[in-house]
């Protein structure tokens, strides 16, 4: 079993090999943990998959905060 950690945009995210071309993910974002699973062949396709994932978390807390007046 393969386990990779890794940092993108500052948040720490873990990928485990659970089965040939199966891979566990996790990070957290503001207290909140998300995890999952996804199908890649290559470790480097894993790592680009839970970055694009982190991306799109992070472009969802970002809306879902309130406007500071400058």
């Amino acid at each position: 079993m393969k386990k990779l950690i890794g940092r993108h945009r500052d948040i720490q995210y873990t990928l485990t090999n659970i089965e040939p071309d199966l891979w566990a993910w996790s990070f957290d974002i503001n207290g909140k943990t998300r995890q999952g699973t996804t199908r890649a062949r290559l470790d480097l396709l894993a790592r680009r998959r839970v970055c694009t994932l982190i991306d799109r978390e992070l472009k969802r807390a970002e809306r879902a905060r309130p406007n500071q007046p400058d």
